[in-house]
């Protein structure tokens, strides 16, 4: 089927593009995006929300000295943004930080739908965590999916160093 995405909704890698379309494809329903990648701002906005609506992020986040320190600091929201950057720095946090993570809306789905999402995540590499508050499937894209680093060298790199030569050899 086909996905789609809210207007404000950043889907900035090839990753997460490539994953949610094979996604679709394995659904029998279309599928509508809430979340792509984010900001530390915006990381910090979502995790407040869910302070809000009563989940504990101690039963959500691996780190719970991570999730306790956004929890100590709530409701400062650039405070929160300060600890999240510094944590992704690390290498830490959340998958929408770095473009390999996205939400799918739950609200609209039965449960046997919810559990086909939950298989064909699955199916083809990727991590689902259904949460409830608010109600979506959390899928972290397979690092299999992010750009190969290092490899050939880009076709632009081939043409450009020999033109670049050849007028530093002409004006020797």
């Amino acid at each position: 089927m086909t996905w789609t995405k809210g207007s404000a909704v950043v889907i900035s890698t090839d990753a997460q593009r490539s994953f949610i379309s094979a996604l679709a494809q394995k659904l029998s329903f279309d599928i509508y995006i809430t979340s792509g990648t984010r900001t530390a701002e915006a990381q910090a906005r979502a995790m407040f929300t869910k302070i809000e609506l009563g989940d504990d992020l101690l039963a959500i986040y691996k780190d719970d000295t991570f999730a306790q320190s956004i929890i100590d600091v709530y409701p400062n929201a650039q405070a929160a943004a300060d600890i999240i950057q510094s944590y992704a720095a690390a290498g830490g946090g959340s998958s929408h930080l770095r473009g390999m993570g996205f939400d799918v809306r739950t609200k609209d789905k039965t449960e046997s739908q919810i559990a086909q999402m939950v298989a064909a995540v699955k199916e083809i590499g990727g991590s689902p965590l259904v949460e409830y508050t608010p109600p979506h499937l959390h899928v972290t894209i397979p690092a299999s999916y992010a750009p190969k680093s290092g490899g050939s060298p880009s076709k632009a790199f081939l043409l450009v160093v020999p033109l670049l030569l050849g007028i530093w050899w002409s004006r020797s």
